[in-house]
């Protein structure tokens, strides 16, 4: 009589597709940043990544939810924003920057997050509105977040909370942009975190209040355009 396989654990059988969607994320991410979501295919997208067609739709039903799936992927870079311990704007530009130079090290992922831009403009798009809701989630948690800050001391009493996140921001997206253009010659985090320490500087109401400091924690989401 033939004995049955024996078949692996369930944790070991679980770690093994998490694995293969893993594998398959990243290699969408490179399909998509570089040939846009039209221009690829989940067939190539699976033999990419060493798994049978059947294998990614077990994992992504469809091509839009597997680039939905991307957007998560790069949105969650930011993570490290939501963490409690940041609560003076010092420690939050930190994280941001820290984060910025994690996603530095997938230049597919960063890559992906430029093409990202153009294709939230384009009607009918999967990606279309996903940068200007990212932007509105930004600043509805971070002008809060910065006016808490200047409200007990550490920001100037004028700051225009807004108009600083703006501007990170737009620092951020323009050194990406040259980067991806040029490495060789844009340290694009390094660049990042001087500039941003250039905007603290400028805003800080008093020399020294910041990166050690632990005013009560605010409230609010924090997200990252």
């Amino acid at each position: 009589m033939r004995d049955d396989p024996v078949k692996p654990p369930a944790d070991q059988r679980r770690a093994r597709g998490e694995a293969r969607r893993d594998r398959i994320l990243a290699v969408a991410t490179v399909y998509f940043g570089r040939r846009g979501y039209r221009g690829s295919r989940l067939v190539d997208i699976a033999a990419a990544a060493g798994v049978t067609d059947a294998g990614l739709l077990h994992h992504f039903p469809s091509k839009r939810a597997l680039f939905e799936a991307v957007v998560d992927r790069r949105d969650s870079t930011y993570s490290r924003m939501e963490l409690p311990e940041n609560v003076t704007a010092r420690q939050m530009l930190d994280a941001y920057v820290e984060s910025v130079r994690d996603a530095a090290g997938d230049r597919d992922l960063a890559r992906f997050r430029s093409s990202l831009s153009a294709s939230a403009q384009l009607e009918g798009h999967p990606a279309e509105g996903h940068v200007a809701k990212r932007l509105e989630l930004a600043l509805a948690g971070l002008v809060p977040f910065l006016n808490g800050c200047r409200d007990r001391g550490e920001l100037r009493a004028d700051l225009d909370a807004e108009q600083v996140v703006l501007e990170v921001l737009s620092v951020n997206i323009g050194l990406r942009e040259l980067w991806l253009q040029l490495p060789e010659r844009v340290d694009y985090p390094n660049a990042l975190a001087k500039a941003v320490d250039g905007i603290y500087e400028r805003i800080r109401a008093v020399p020294g209040v910041g990166k050690d400091s632990r005013p009560g924690a605010p409230s609010g989401a924090r997200e990252s355009a």
